[in-house]
């Protein structure tokens, strides 16, 4: 692994861990997969990257700088920064970029492909697609989603009643016909923190758009779809992720 330094189009310094693929032979260009989330400065054991790396593939967890009330703008400044990093150093291969999340993170590979089409492929793994409709749907956690929105994790800041716009603004499936990326989500049928309906969104949106999408529910999946259900599931699902990853990362040169 390696720490990695770089700016954000604001010019404020973040850092990300690097993860070097397998047999990694210096000179060569290899794929690139993200997995976003919020800050990552902890280089330890991480078995998703693990099984990344195996796959050939850097992987790469960038951090970002969120700020309340437009916490959208924090990916495609941050995350796109930290690959145009690594491609300046002759590491990757700028036509076979990857990204995905879970939970927040899911949330953001969704919203970050509305923004741009510089990914091969992305990944959603029980990550919400409409915050407005989020804001209501567990009677499990009451009024937590609300409060996630106003002063918590989702970083807007004002109830939907006084900044509506904002919650369009970071709602992914109000931004379905912008997304040109494949696009594989992945949900647990038992989640009560981000209900598969919600991603489900995001699918049918797609689909009615002509767009590539794909939505798997684990029947026996929780908050991480797969990786939260039984030993199966979670084969499935990795399986899943990595044959995503190839079958999009390699699409130009099977055709």
């Amino acid at each position: 692994t390696e720490l990695v330094k770089y700016l954000d189009s604001d010019g404020k310094e973040l850092y990300g861990i690097l993860y070097y693929p397998v047999n990694y032979e210096e000179g060569k260009k290899y794929p690139l997969v993200c997995e976003i989330y919020e800050t990552f400065f902890n280089n330890g054991y991480s078995y998703s990257m693990n099984l990344v790396a195996n796959a050939g593939y850097f992987g790469f967890k960038p951090s970002v700088n969120l700020i309340n009330g437009y916490p959208g703008e924090a990916w495609i400044k941050g995350i796109t920064s930290g690959i145009n990093k690594l491609i300046e150093k002759g590491l990757v291969d700028e036509d076979k970029l990857g990204v995905h999340g879970t939970s927040y993170g899911g949330y953001a590979a969704s919203l970050l492909i509305s923004q741009t089409d510089r990914f091969a492929a992305a990944i959603n793994i029980s990550g919400k697609t409409n915050i407005i409709s989020f804001l209501g749907d567990s009677p499990r956690i009451g009024t937590r989603n609300y409060s996630a929105a106003e002063v918590g994790q989702d970083r807007i800041g004002e109830t939907l009643w006084d900044a509506p716009l904002k919650y369009l603004n970071t709602s992914a499936v109000m931004f379905a016909d912008r997304i040109n990326t494949p696009h594989l989500l992945l949900t647990g049928d038992g989640d009560w923190t981000v209900p598969a309906l919600n991603t489900r969104e995001l699918y049918y949106a797609m689909r009615r758009l002509g767009k590539d999408v794909v939505w798997v529910n684990y029947i026996n999946g929780g908050h991480g779809a797969g990786g939260a259900s039984n030993e199966a599931g979670f084969i499935d699902q990795w399986d899943r992720i990595i044959n995503w990853y190839e079958e999009h990362f390699n699409k130009e040169d099977k055709e």
